[in-house]
Protein backbone atom coordinates (compact mmCIF):
# COMPACT_ATOMS: atom_id res chain seq x y z
CA UNK A 1 0.00 0.00 0.00
CA UNK A 2 3.03 2.61 1.13
CA UNK A 3 4.34 1.86 -2.85
CA UNK A 4 1.23 2.36 -4.36
CA UNK A 5 0.37 5.72 -2.50
CA UNK A 6 4.09 6.89 -3.02
CA UNK A 7 3.76 6.47 -6.51
CA UNK A 8 0.43 8.20 -6.94
CA UNK A 9 1.78 11.31 -4.69
CA UNK A 10 4.78 11.54 -7.29
CA UNK A 11 2.45 11.53 -10.06
CA UNK A 12 0.32 14.33 -8.73
CA UNK A 13 3.28 16.59 -8.02
CA UNK A 14 4.38 15.89 -11.94
CA UNK A 15 1.17 16.60 -12.88
CA UNK A 16 1.15 19.88 -10.61
CA UNK A 17 4.11 21.13 -11.78
CA UNK A 18 3.35 20.45 -15.20
CA UNK A 19 0.43 22.45 -15.03
CA UNK A 20 2.55 25.22 -13.66
CA UNK A 21 5.00 25.58 -15.98
CA UNK A 22 2.83 24.28 -19.01
CA UNK A 23 -0.06 26.72 -18.52
CA UNK A 24 2.37 29.67 -17.48
CA UNK A 25 3.94 29.03 -20.87
CA UNK A 26 0.62 29.10 -22.45
CA UNK A 27 -1.02 32.20 -20.50
CA UNK A 28 2.16 33.87 -21.57
CA UNK A 29 1.81 32.61 -25.69
CA UNK A 30 -1.56 33.71 -25.63
CA UNK A 31 -1.16 37.26 -24.11
CA UNK A 32 1.42 38.12 -25.89
CA UNK A 33 -1.21 36.68 -28.87
CA UNK A 34 -3.56 39.01 -27.84
CA UNK A 35 -1.93 42.22 -27.96
CA UNK A 36 -0.75 41.28 -31.28
CA UNK A 37 -4.11 40.68 -32.25
CA UNK A 38 -5.12 43.64 -30.55
CA UNK A 39 -3.85 45.79 -33.80
CA UNK A 40 -4.14 43.96 -36.35
CA UNK A 41 -7.36 43.91 -38.90
CA UNK A 42 -10.72 43.36 -37.20
CA UNK A 43 -9.40 43.40 -33.59
CA UNK A 44 -9.32 39.97 -31.21
CA UNK A 45 -12.37 37.73 -32.46
CA UNK A 46 -12.79 34.25 -30.78
CA UNK A 47 -12.00 32.38 -33.86
CA UNK A 48 -8.89 33.93 -33.93
CA UNK A 49 -7.68 33.38 -30.49
CA UNK A 50 -8.25 29.42 -31.10
CA UNK A 51 -6.27 29.50 -34.04
CA UNK A 52 -3.76 31.16 -31.75
CA UNK A 53 -4.16 28.29 -29.33
CA UNK A 54 -3.71 25.76 -32.12
CA UNK A 55 -0.96 26.94 -33.65
CA UNK A 56 0.84 26.59 -30.20
CA UNK A 57 -0.48 23.22 -29.47
CA UNK A 58 0.43 21.80 -32.93
CA UNK A 59 3.68 23.49 -32.65
CA UNK A 60 6.52 20.85 -32.65
CA UNK A 61 8.91 22.24 -30.24
CA UNK A 62 5.82 22.87 -27.93
CA UNK A 63 4.58 18.94 -27.75
CA UNK A 64 8.64 17.97 -27.90
CA UNK A 65 9.02 19.68 -24.80
CA UNK A 66 5.60 18.24 -23.16
CA UNK A 67 7.20 14.39 -23.98
CA UNK A 68 10.81 15.66 -23.04
CA UNK A 69 9.47 16.65 -19.58
CA UNK A 70 7.16 13.49 -18.94
CA UNK A 71 10.59 11.39 -20.67
CA UNK A 72 13.03 13.41 -17.78
CA UNK A 73 10.68 12.63 -14.95
CA UNK A 74 9.89 9.08 -16.18
CA UNK A 75 13.58 7.71 -16.45
CA UNK A 76 14.33 9.77 -12.77
CA UNK A 77 11.41 7.69 -11.31
CA UNK A 78 12.94 4.47 -12.63
CA UNK A 79 16.16 5.64 -11.88
CA UNK A 80 15.20 6.23 -8.11
CA UNK A 81 13.22 3.19 -7.70
CA UNK A 82 15.64 0.70 -9.15
CA UNK A 83 18.18 2.05 -7.01
CA UNK A 84 16.26 1.70 -3.97
CA UNK A 85 13.96 -0.84 -4.33
CA UNK A 86 16.75 -3.41 -5.89
CA UNK A 87 19.73 -1.48 -4.63
CA UNK A 88 19.61 -3.86 -1.26
CA UNK A 89 18.69 -0.40 0.34
CA UNK A 90 17.17 0.08 4.13
CA UNK A 91 13.60 1.18 4.21
CA UNK A 92 12.65 0.61 0.95
CA UNK A 93 8.84 1.85 1.86
CA UNK A 94 10.58 4.73 3.08
CA UNK A 95 12.77 5.39 0.40
CA UNK A 96 9.47 5.51 -2.36
CA UNK A 97 8.56 8.62 -0.75
CA UNK A 98 11.63 10.37 -0.42
CA UNK A 99 11.43 9.67 -4.57
CA UNK A 100 8.42 12.18 -4.47
CA UNK A 101 10.30 14.53 -1.92
CA UNK A 102 13.29 14.67 -4.26
CA UNK A 103 11.47 15.67 -6.77
CA UNK A 104 10.12 18.73 -4.85
CA UNK A 105 13.51 19.53 -3.56
CA UNK A 106 14.63 19.81 -6.78
CA UNK A 107 12.43 22.80 -8.09
CA UNK A 108 12.95 24.22 -4.36
CA UNK A 109 16.47 24.19 -4.89
CA UNK A 110 16.25 25.54 -8.17
CA UNK A 111 14.11 28.79 -7.47
CA UNK A 112 16.16 29.30 -4.49
CA UNK A 113 19.25 29.43 -6.12
CA UNK A 114 17.46 32.09 -8.93
CA UNK A 115 18.80 35.49 -7.46
CA UNK A 116 19.74 39.19 -8.03
CA UNK A 117 22.42 40.05 -5.62
CA UNK A 118 21.30 43.76 -3.84
CA UNK A 119 24.62 44.03 -2.05
CA UNK A 120 26.54 43.11 1.33
CA UNK A 121 25.98 39.62 0.92
CA UNK A 122 22.04 40.08 0.47
CA UNK A 123 19.82 38.54 -2.57
CA UNK A 124 16.51 38.99 -3.34
CA UNK A 125 15.62 35.22 -4.28
CA UNK A 126 12.76 33.57 -6.64
CA UNK A 127 11.82 31.44 -3.47
CA UNK A 128 13.47 32.50 0.05
CA UNK A 129 13.11 30.41 2.55
CA UNK A 130 9.92 31.00 5.30
CA UNK A 131 7.95 32.92 2.75
CA UNK A 132 4.59 32.09 1.88
CA UNK A 133 5.14 30.25 -1.32
CA UNK A 134 7.92 28.03 0.84
CA UNK A 135 6.09 27.26 3.66
CA UNK A 136 3.02 25.51 1.35
CA UNK A 137 6.10 24.00 -0.09
CA UNK A 138 7.51 22.53 3.97
CA UNK A 139 4.01 21.62 4.49
CA UNK A 140 4.15 18.78 1.62
CA UNK A 141 7.48 17.71 2.76
CA UNK A 142 6.69 17.77 6.37
CA UNK A 143 3.73 15.22 5.06
CA UNK A 144 6.39 13.05 2.89
CA UNK A 145 8.87 12.95 5.91
CA UNK A 146 6.27 12.34 8.45
CA UNK A 147 5.34 9.04 6.29
CA UNK A 148 8.90 8.35 5.54
CA UNK A 149 9.22 8.40 9.45
CA UNK A 150 6.28 5.44 9.75
CA UNK A 151 9.19 2.77 8.25
CA UNK A 152 12.39 4.28 9.95
CA UNK A 153 12.97 3.49 13.12
CA UNK A 154 13.34 6.29 15.96
CA UNK A 155 17.03 5.23 16.80
CA UNK A 156 18.20 5.18 12.85
CA UNK A 157 20.15 8.68 11.12
CA UNK A 158 18.33 8.17 8.25
CA UNK A 159 15.25 9.90 9.92
CA UNK A 160 18.23 12.83 10.67
CA UNK A 161 19.37 12.59 7.00
CA UNK A 162 16.33 12.87 5.10
CA UNK A 163 15.55 15.18 7.69
CA UNK A 164 18.66 17.91 6.87
CA UNK A 165 17.66 17.38 3.00
CA UNK A 166 14.21 18.70 2.94
CA UNK A 167 14.65 20.93 6.05
CA UNK A 168 17.94 22.62 6.01
CA UNK A 169 20.02 21.90 3.18
CA UNK A 170 18.68 24.91 1.20
CA UNK A 171 19.20 27.84 4.14
CA UNK A 172 22.85 26.13 4.64
CA UNK A 173 23.79 26.49 1.09
CA UNK A 174 22.60 29.51 0.64
CA UNK A 175 24.21 30.83 3.77
CA UNK A 176 20.32 32.09 4.70
CA UNK A 177 19.82 34.67 7.29
CA UNK A 178 15.98 35.12 8.54
CA UNK A 179 17.17 39.16 8.63
CA UNK A 180 18.70 41.64 7.40
CA UNK A 181 22.83 41.08 8.61
CA UNK A 182 22.18 44.13 10.73
CA UNK A 183 19.24 43.79 12.52
CA UNK A 184 19.86 39.79 13.02
CA UNK A 185 17.15 38.27 15.23
CA UNK A 186 16.44 35.15 18.06
CA UNK A 187 15.40 33.52 14.91
CA UNK A 188 18.91 32.66 13.49
CA UNK A 189 20.08 30.92 16.80
CA UNK A 190 16.51 28.43 16.38
CA UNK A 191 18.15 27.55 12.83
CA UNK A 192 21.39 26.64 14.42
CA UNK A 193 20.55 25.20 17.37
CA UNK A 194 18.43 22.69 14.87
CA UNK A 195 21.49 22.30 12.34
CA UNK A 196 23.42 21.70 15.57
CA UNK A 197 21.21 18.94 17.21
CA UNK A 198 20.85 17.54 13.21
CA UNK A 199 24.60 17.64 13.46
CA UNK A 200 25.16 15.58 16.10
CA UNK A 201 22.25 13.23 15.35
CA UNK A 202 23.95 12.22 12.60
CA UNK A 203 27.34 11.70 14.00
CA UNK A 204 26.02 9.64 17.14
CA UNK A 205 23.22 6.95 15.30
CA UNK A 206 23.94 4.16 13.51
CA UNK A 207 22.48 3.65 9.97
CA UNK A 208 21.40 1.02 8.73
CA UNK A 209 21.24 1.87 4.76
CA UNK A 210 24.84 1.15 3.88
CA UNK A 211 24.80 4.14 1.27
CA UNK A 212 23.71 7.15 3.71
CA UNK A 213 25.62 5.68 6.46
CA UNK A 214 28.72 6.51 3.98
CA UNK A 215 27.73 9.65 3.30
CA UNK A 216 26.73 10.96 6.90
CA UNK A 217 29.24 13.51 7.23
CA UNK A 218 28.49 15.72 3.95
CA UNK A 219 25.61 17.12 5.68
CA UNK A 220 27.59 17.98 8.98
CA UNK A 221 29.97 19.50 6.69
CA UNK A 222 27.81 21.50 4.97
CA UNK A 223 25.94 23.04 8.22
CA UNK A 224 29.18 23.29 9.97
CA UNK A 225 30.11 26.08 7.27
CA UNK A 226 26.56 27.87 8.41
CA UNK A 227 27.83 27.53 11.93
CA UNK A 228 31.20 28.80 11.72
CA UNK A 229 29.48 31.83 9.43
CA UNK A 230 27.27 32.95 11.91
CA UNK A 231 28.47 31.87 15.32
CA UNK A 232 28.66 35.25 16.69
CA UNK A 233 24.93 35.25 16.56
CA UNK A 234 24.90 32.50 19.41
CA UNK A 235 25.00 35.76 21.59
CA UNK A 236 21.44 37.51 22.76
CA UNK A 237 20.38 40.02 20.03
CA UNK A 238 22.07 43.61 19.92
CA UNK A 239 22.60 46.20 17.70
CA UNK A 240 26.86 45.66 17.86
CA UNK A 241 29.50 44.99 15.36
CA UNK A 242 29.95 41.31 14.19
CA UNK A 243 33.16 41.39 15.83
CA UNK A 244 31.96 42.66 19.15
CA UNK A 245 29.66 39.91 19.25
CA UNK A 246 31.82 37.34 18.61
CA UNK A 247 34.37 38.74 21.69
CA UNK A 248 30.64 38.94 23.60
CA UNK A 249 30.13 35.11 23.02
CA UNK A 250 33.97 34.32 24.13
CA UNK A 251 33.62 36.41 27.22
CA UNK A 252 30.58 34.26 28.44
CA UNK A 253 31.20 30.68 29.53
CA UNK A 254 27.92 29.59 29.31
CA UNK A 255 27.69 30.57 25.89
CA UNK A 256 30.46 29.35 24.46
CA UNK A 257 29.70 25.80 25.32
CA UNK A 258 28.09 25.77 22.30
CA UNK A 259 30.79 25.95 20.17
CA UNK A 260 33.38 23.93 22.13
CA UNK A 261 31.07 21.49 22.06
CA UNK A 262 31.02 21.57 18.39
CA UNK A 263 34.47 22.11 17.87
CA UNK A 264 34.89 18.18 19.67
CA UNK A 265 32.08 16.58 16.66
CA UNK A 266 34.06 18.48 14.01
CA UNK A 267 37.38 17.32 15.48
CA UNK A 268 36.43 13.77 15.51
CA UNK A 269 34.97 14.11 11.92
CA UNK A 270 38.24 15.73 11.05
CA UNK A 271 39.96 12.66 12.42
CA UNK A 272 37.34 9.89 11.09
CA UNK A 273 38.55 11.32 7.61
CA UNK A 274 41.78 11.23 7.81
CA UNK A 275 41.93 7.78 9.00
CA UNK A 276 38.85 6.21 6.63
CA UNK A 277 39.97 6.01 2.76
CA UNK A 278 36.20 5.31 2.22
CA UNK A 279 35.27 8.42 4.15
CA UNK A 280 37.68 10.33 2.10
CA UNK A 281 36.51 9.04 -1.01
CA UNK A 282 33.24 10.36 -0.29
CA UNK A 283 34.70 13.88 0.14
CA UNK A 284 36.20 13.49 -2.90
CA UNK A 285 33.07 13.09 -4.68
CA UNK A 286 31.86 16.19 -3.45
CA UNK A 287 35.22 18.21 -3.41
CA UNK A 288 33.12 21.91 -2.99
CA UNK A 289 31.94 20.12 0.25
CA UNK A 290 35.51 19.39 1.54
CA UNK A 291 36.07 22.74 1.24
CA UNK A 292 33.35 23.74 3.12
CA UNK A 293 34.55 21.54 5.82
CA UNK A 294 38.37 22.90 6.04
CA UNK A 295 37.16 26.46 6.43
CA UNK A 296 34.41 25.31 9.01
CA UNK A 297 36.80 23.28 11.10
CA UNK A 298 39.53 26.01 10.95
CA UNK A 299 37.27 28.79 12.01
CA UNK A 300 35.67 27.09 15.05
CA UNK A 301 39.84 25.87 16.00
CA UNK A 302 40.48 29.03 15.73
CA UNK A 303 37.43 30.80 18.02
CA UNK A 304 38.16 28.22 20.36
CA UNK A 305 42.11 28.59 20.38
CA UNK A 306 41.26 32.15 20.71
CA UNK A 307 38.83 31.61 23.82
CA UNK A 308 41.29 29.28 25.90
CA UNK A 309 43.93 32.28 25.03
CA UNK A 310 41.57 34.79 26.50
CA UNK A 311 40.54 32.55 29.58
CA UNK A 312 45.02 32.42 30.26
CA UNK A 313 45.71 28.35 28.95
CA UNK A 314 49.43 28.93 26.82
CA UNK A 315 48.80 29.39 23.20
CA UNK A 316 51.57 27.48 21.71
CA UNK A 317 51.31 24.00 24.09
CA UNK A 318 47.69 24.18 22.55
CA UNK A 319 46.07 20.95 20.87
CA UNK A 320 43.99 22.40 19.04
CA UNK A 321 46.85 24.56 17.40
CA UNK A 322 48.39 21.70 16.06
CA UNK A 323 45.32 20.62 14.81
CA UNK A 324 44.70 23.75 13.09
CA UNK A 325 48.11 24.09 11.35
CA UNK A 326 47.72 20.18 10.55
CA UNK A 327 44.35 20.93 9.25
CA UNK A 328 45.25 23.72 7.07
CA UNK A 329 48.39 22.72 5.25
CA UNK A 330 46.63 19.94 4.45
CA UNK A 331 44.03 22.13 3.04
CA UNK A 332 46.83 23.96 1.39
CA UNK A 333 48.09 21.36 -0.35
CA UNK A 334 44.79 19.93 -1.88
CA UNK A 335 43.99 23.15 -3.63
CA UNK A 336 48.26 24.12 -4.15
CA UNK A 337 50.22 21.11 -4.21
CA UNK A 338 48.66 18.18 -5.81
CA UNK A 339 47.87 19.06 -9.19
CA UNK A 340 45.69 15.69 -9.37
CA UNK A 341 43.53 16.13 -6.42
CA UNK A 342 39.52 16.40 -6.41
CA UNK A 343 39.77 19.87 -6.62
CA UNK A 344 40.76 20.34 -10.03
CA UNK A 345 37.47 18.57 -10.56
CA UNK A 346 35.83 21.67 -9.57
CA UNK A 347 34.55 24.43 -12.10
CA UNK A 348 36.84 27.57 -12.58
CA UNK A 349 33.71 29.49 -10.29
CA UNK A 350 33.68 27.08 -7.74
CA UNK A 351 38.21 27.13 -7.32
CA UNK A 352 37.68 30.84 -7.36
CA UNK A 353 35.53 30.36 -4.43
CA UNK A 354 37.55 27.50 -2.45
CA UNK A 355 40.44 29.24 -2.62
CA UNK A 356 38.80 32.30 -0.93
CA UNK A 357 37.59 30.14 1.84
CA UNK A 358 41.47 28.60 2.34
CA UNK A 359 42.62 32.34 2.15
CA UNK A 360 39.80 32.86 4.86
CA UNK A 361 40.71 30.16 6.74
CA UNK A 362 44.02 31.94 7.96
CA UNK A 363 42.54 33.42 10.99
CA UNK A 364 44.49 34.82 13.77
CA UNK A 365 45.13 31.84 15.68
CA UNK A 366 46.89 30.26 12.56
CA UNK A 367 48.57 33.48 11.84
CA UNK A 368 50.05 33.64 15.92
CA UNK A 369 51.52 30.05 14.96
CA UNK A 370 53.33 30.76 12.93
CA UNK A 371 54.82 34.67 14.12
CA UNK A 372 54.72 33.58 18.24
CA UNK A 373 55.05 29.70 18.25
CA UNK A 374 57.30 29.67 15.03
CA UNK A 375 55.83 26.22 14.20
CA UNK A 376 57.54 24.77 11.06
CA UNK A 377 55.98 25.21 7.27
CA UNK A 378 55.83 21.84 5.73
CA UNK A 379 55.49 23.98 2.67
CA UNK A 380 57.23 26.92 3.25
CA UNK A 381 58.87 27.86 -0.11
CA UNK A 382 55.30 28.69 -0.99
CA UNK A 383 53.71 32.43 -1.20
CA UNK A 384 50.29 31.00 -0.42
CA UNK A 385 51.04 30.59 3.10
CA UNK A 386 52.22 33.86 5.46
CA UNK A 387 55.32 34.61 6.63
CA UNK A 388 55.89 37.22 8.80
CA UNK A 389 59.59 38.95 9.53
CA UNK A 390 58.04 41.35 12.05
CA UNK A 391 55.84 42.62 14.25
CA UNK A 392 54.51 45.32 11.63
CA UNK A 393 54.23 42.61 8.99
CA UNK A 394 52.03 40.88 11.39
CA UNK A 395 49.97 43.38 12.16
CA UNK A 396 49.86 44.41 8.51
CA UNK A 397 48.25 41.05 7.72
CA UNK A 398 44.42 42.15 8.82
CA UNK A 399 42.74 44.60 10.15
CA UNK A 400 41.49 42.99 13.18
CA UNK A 401 44.73 41.73 14.10
CA UNK A 402 44.91 44.87 16.66
CA UNK A 403 41.64 43.19 18.28
CA UNK A 404 42.30 40.09 18.73
CA UNK A 405 45.31 41.14 20.21
CA UNK A 406 43.86 43.26 22.69
CA UNK A 407 41.17 40.25 23.67
CA UNK A 408 44.07 37.72 24.18
CA UNK A 409 45.51 39.90 26.22
CA UNK A 410 48.93 39.58 24.06
CA UNK A 411 50.46 42.77 23.76
CA UNK A 412 53.66 42.29 26.08
CA UNK A 413 54.13 38.76 24.66
CA UNK A 414 54.43 40.56 20.71
CA UNK A 415 56.31 43.71 22.33
CA UNK A 416 58.95 41.38 23.48
CA UNK A 417 59.19 39.07 20.28
CA UNK A 418 59.53 42.80 18.68
CA UNK A 419 62.24 43.58 20.92
CA UNK A 420 64.07 40.26 20.49
CA UNK A 421 63.55 41.05 16.21
CA UNK A 422 65.21 44.39 16.50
Amino acid sequence: MAYVEAFLLYVAVVLFMFAVLFGGAIFLYMLVGQFKLFYSVGGITWEKEKKLLYSLIKNRLFKFLILAYFATFTFFYLNRASDCFLGDRAYPQAKAYAITADTIWFWQSMMVNISVHRGWGEYNRLLRPDDMLDTKIQKVQTFLLNRMYQYIPKDDGERDYWYYKYKQYYKAQIRYKPDSIFQPSEKIIEIMDDMQKTSYALYEKKIKDRVIDKERYLPIAQMSYYLASNEMYFTPFERISALDRLFKLMSDKELFKKSIKYNTLLNNVYKKMKNSSEIQKEFDKHPYVKGLFYAALTSILDDNIVYDTHNGKDLCSNEKMKTLVEAIEEFYAWIFRDKKSSFYRLSKREQRQVKWLYNSSLHFAYRLSRYVCKFPYRYKDDKNLPIYKNKEEFYYASVTVKDFVKFTKMEELLNEISKKER
